[in-house]
């Protein structure tokens, strides 16, 4: 076996082609090539081709170069332990607490290069059909929305931040939803898919404004994030199993005026609340 022979977790084998299909269309990032994962030193890495662009000290694009990097499956991808944490977000929070973050330039600076680590590291990990890992990089970025959203910055520096919330929540329900199919927990899965749609859709309605200034990009990103779920949801009933969600079977008994049903689903919607929350 090569070096660069890709291994995954227990799910591998267990998609569809289209919805493998679906994951790479949605993953695949042209600057970084996933050459596999690797096992070096008793480290479990990533092993990618990273494109690069050449600038002279006069700033004239010189040229594209190809770098081989690594990154580290668990912890901080780079392998770094900022003020001995495993990452800044630990930092901060051992630091902060539920406090408002003070943060200043440079730690935004920090957070954001921290955030592109794992942003990139999400992608392989959902390549490398490694949903746990995609969903704890989701999380992790999340963390670092919720610092931002905490700290006293000013509102337009703030939002540039702010504005990705739909696209790491999508990546985060994704990964959530296809860890739980493996599992056979196929109801988990569609509550999972369909509450990030509703939550997507109603985050992009409340900051409308926010995102009506950045043009049309910005008007459809929400849209965008909310298409991709709806469009993976319609492969995995297909080919899944993929069940409706209890929201999704509410709806449809309101709908329909099916009064037993919605007291039925109701209540076991509040049961399984309950259970969860024991």
């Amino acid at each position: 076996m090569s070096e660069f022979d890709e291994q995954s977790d227990d799910s591998a084998g267990k998609l569809s082609t289209r919805t493998r299909g679906f994951l790479q269309r949605l993953y695949r990032d042209p600057r970084y090539l996933l050459l596999g994962r690797i096992e070096r030193f008793g480290r479990d890495l990533i092993s990618f081709v990273e494109g690069c662009t050449m600038v002279s000290a006069t700033g004239e694009v010189r040229g594209q170069a190809l770098i081989n990097s690594e990154y580290q499956m668990g912890g901080r991808p780079d392998g770094e332990r900022p003020y001995d944490e495993e990452s800044l977000v630990d930092y901060y929070l051992s630091q902060q607490g539920e406090k408002s973050a003070p943060l200043e330039e440079e730690d935004l600076a920090a957070l954001r290069d921290e955030s592109w680590q794992y942003y990139v590291r999400r992608n392989f990990a959902f390549l490398l059909e490694e949903f746990g890992r995609a969903r704890d990089d989701a999380e992790h970025n999340l963390t670092i929305w919720n610092l931002v959203d905490q700290s006293e910055i000013s509102d337009e520096v703030k939002w540039s931040y702010l504005r990705w919330w739909p696209w790491i929540e999508r990546d985060r329900a994704i990964a959530q939803a296809l860890s739980c199919l493996s599992e056979g927990q196929g109801d988990a899965a569609a509550t999972e898919l369909y509450r990030a749609q509703r939550s997507i859709e109603q985050y992009g309605e409340r900051h409308a404004a926010e995102y009506a200034g950045e043009g049309e990009e910005g008007r459809s990103l929400c849209e965008h994030m909310g298409q991709h779920i709806s469009g993976l949801v319609d492969i995995l009933r297909e080919d899944e199993e993929l069940p409706l969600s209890m929201e999704e079977q509410l709806d449809e008994a309101l709908s329909r005026g099916d009064d037993q049903q919605v007291e039925r689903l109701r209540k076991e919607m509040i049961r399984r609340a309950v259970g969860e929350g024991e």
